[in-house]
């Protein structure tokens, strides 16, 4: 499974978590996430992109944490951070192997 495949499959497992809970927010959220997964599941979409799919979807979540008062579960919680680290794993990996082109 390559990095972009992983990623899907957290976040569709992130999803799956927020679909549990009937609020409105966990419904925005869950929708955001959706509008994500399609994107990351584009052909269009390369591995190097993947961060800034991930990242938007992580800053909405929190926003709407901080303005509604919610709350992540910690399976919520974990998932949300394993899919940052990963993303940024990507980001990394690409960032150092540009690095190596440019000496």
């Amino acid at each position: 499974m390559n990095e972009k495949q992983a990623i899907i499959a957290k976040m569709l497992e992130l999803q799956h978590l927020f679909e549990k809970q009937p609020d409105g927010t966990s419904r925005k959220i869950v929708l955001k996430i959706k509008q994500a997964i399609d994107k990351l599941a584009s052909n269009r979409t390369a591995a190097i992109d993947i961060s800034t799919q991930v990242r938007p979807i992580s800053r909405f979540i929190r926003d709407e944490m901080t303005e509604h008062n919610y709350n992540l579960t910690l399976e919520q919680r974990t998932l949300l951070f394993d899919i940052e680290g990963k993303a940024q794993d990507v980001e990394n990996k690409f960032q150092t192997a540009a690095d190596w082109f440019l000496f």
